[in-house]
């Protein structure tokens, strides 16, 4: 049997992914390039953009990493949730480092109150390794598949009991908020503000919309990065044409400066 091998494909096999296919006498054996997750620089992070073509959590939904589904302007970071070729598909991105303890800002520019009830937008931390419920902390918008206007959701995983959520009215006047969670080792603080400003100002407190903090133990930091998405609850789809969101401004400061 005669093989076609060269240097190339040897350091495909290697690198990659080989698939090999018998006609007749000669085996043939065709390297296919690795694909790669993309990432952007934003706010001075490096971020990684989720993509699936199966059905994964959460939802599960198809996950779109396309320069079409999300992507970085004058404007800031966009996401989408969009049909294309008969599939509804979801976006979502992640800071390559893990952040830790600190305080995470950010703006955004949505209409989160009028949210189709299939539609959720979650900002949060996530350790890929199942403990602590994964260090998840949680800010979303959704009203979970109930048509009503959108309610703002903090969360500190597991959601097991009421002590470990709080729900709020958003009473958005326009489509611009500021949100912020300061975790350190003995305190979890979430904070919400209409408009997009410095929640250290005197507009911001101002403008604060609601703010909790938790009464118990806060997660330890682990490996936990810092995740956005924009997804439908249960992958069911939208009545709507889709959503759309802008994070203007991200910002992080440790809890060690």
């Amino acid at each position: 049997m005669k093989i076609a091998f060269s240097r190339f494909v040897l350091g495909s096999i290697l690198s990659g992914i080989v698939c090999i296919s018998i006609a007749c006498a000669t085996t043939t054996i065709t390297a296919f390039p690795s694909v790669y997750p993309r990432e952007f620089d934003f706010e001075g992070e490096l971020w990684r953009v989720k993509s699936s073509d199966l059905p994964v959590a959460p939802g599960p939904n198809y996950w779109s990493g396309s320069p079409e589904s999300v992507w970085v302007d004058e404007e800031g970071l966009h996401l989408t949730i969009a049909q294309r070729d008969g599939r509804w598909y979801s976006t979502e991105v992640f800071i390559r480092r893990p952040l830790g303890y600190g305080t995470y800002t950010f703006s955004i520019n949505s209409d989160i109150t009028n949210y189709d009830p299939n539609i959720v937008a979650g900002f949060f931390t996530w350790d890929s390794r199942p403990i602590e419920a994964n260090r998840e902390i949680d800010i979303e918008f959704a009203s979970w598949g109930i048509p009503r206007a959108a309610k703002g959701n903090y969360v500190v995983q597991p959601n097991s009991s009421p002590d470990r959520r709080d729900n709020f009215e958003t009473n958005m006047s326009g489509t611009y908020s500021t949100h912020r969670i300061v975790w350190t080792p003995d305190t979890l603080h979430f904070a919400s503000y209409h408009g997009d400003v410095d929640p250290d100002s005197s507009e911001g407190r101002a403008n604060l919309m609601h703010e909790w903090t938790f009464t118990g133990t806060p997660p330890t930091e682990g490996n936990a990065r810092f995740r956005i998405n924009l997804w439908l609850f249960r992958g069911n789809a939208p009545n709507s044409e889709g959503a759309h969101m802008v994070i203007r401004s991200f910002n992080f400061t440790s809890w060690d400066d």
